[in-house]
């Protein structure tokens, strides 16, 4: 890969990648919306800015000179909470997708790579794989699904190489999540006992650089047709990330599990099949919990860390 194209650059996926592409000597084609103000990574010499809106504009094929070996589109409508299931937000990702494509074919790339989430397998009943049978119980989660057929199906018909990769839970000490971890940390960080459910969940947790590792990966030696699981692998209870979490801090500040019922009546599970993305791009990921969860604790400590 000498070249890449990555929609919703200015994102924390985007920009993190950007990152580890660079270090590959990568020239990259960054779209971002107009108003945007950009972060530093893409204030590289081997970074060209692009300014649209993909929703509702078309970019000319001569802002990118060069042939494109990898487009990465993570341009996401309503990516938070309260718009996941919004019908009127979620729908618009198919015309962004539509306009994406076609800028694909145009400018005749050779791989297009498409995240999912793993949202869209959580009551799947096993671990997410090429064989998961997609479960969505929201409009995200059903716009993902209906994303990743469409654009199999234009890739396939335009000869454009595809690959699909299901992400798992991204964690970093770049951010704050609006989720059970970081919720946990906050609250022992004040000596205050968190209140939480059984946490009997299975998930999987997977750090930024880890995360980032595995795109470049695919779009180095990612096959044709792939369905990748990207994620650490841990695949453990939700109730064991928060007791490492625990013992990272102060045991002496008692756990509330339990306290909370649960707002489900069947149990979600996020864990994640490697072998295929092990097999295919050698992927190993070298971040573990407990070191990784560290760097997150000491941020949120200073409480410095971007609003997810």
């Amino acid at each position: 890969m000498t070249t890449a194209l990555i929609t919703g650059a200015n994102g924390f996926i985007g920009r993190n990648l950007i990152t580890r592409l660079l270090k590959e000597g990568v020239r990259i084609y960054a779209v971002v919306l107009p108003e945007e103000s950009v972060s530093d990574c893409l204030l590289s010499k081997n970074v060209t800015i692009i300014r649209g809106n993909l929703e509702n504009s078309h970019l000319d094929v001569s802002l990118f000179p060069e042939k494109i070996d990898v487009m990465y589109h993570f341009a996401w409508i309503g990516v938070n909470p309260e718009s996941r299931k919004s019908f009127e937000i979620q729908h618009r990702n198919i015309t962004l997708l539509v306009n994406v494509l076609n800028l694909a074919k145009n400018l005749n790339v050779a791989k297009f790579i498409l995240p999912g989430s793993t949202n869209e397998y959580l009551y799947s009943g096993g671990l997410i794989n090429s064989k998961s049978i997609p479960t969505p119980r929201d409009d995200y989660g059903s716009m993902k699904v209906a994303t990743r057929y469409i654009a199999k199906q234009f890739c396939a018909d335009n000869e454009i190489d595809f690959v699909y990769a299901v992400i798992s839970g991204i964690y970093s000490e770049q951010r704050k999540d609006s989720n059970v971890i970081t919720y946990t940390i906050e609250k022992l960080l004040k000596g205050e006992k968190p209140s939480l459910s059984k946490l009997e969940q299975k998930w999987d947790y997977v750090h930024i650089d880890d995360a980032v590792e595995a795109l470049y990966l695919i779009g180095e030696k990612g096959k044709n047709g792939a369905f990748y699981a990207i994620g650490h692998g841990d695949n453990i209870t939700l109730s064991s990330y928060i007791r490492i979490i625990h013992k990272k801090i102060n045991t002496a500040i008692p756990l509330g599990i339990g306290e909370i019922p649960y707002s489900f009546s069947e149990m979600p599970s996020s864990c994640i099949d490697l072998s295929d993305l092990k097999k295919d791009t050698g992927f190993v990921p070298k971040i573990d919990f407990e070191t990784g969860i560290e760097k997150v604790i000491e941020r949120l400590k200073g409480n410095t860390c971007d609003k997810f």
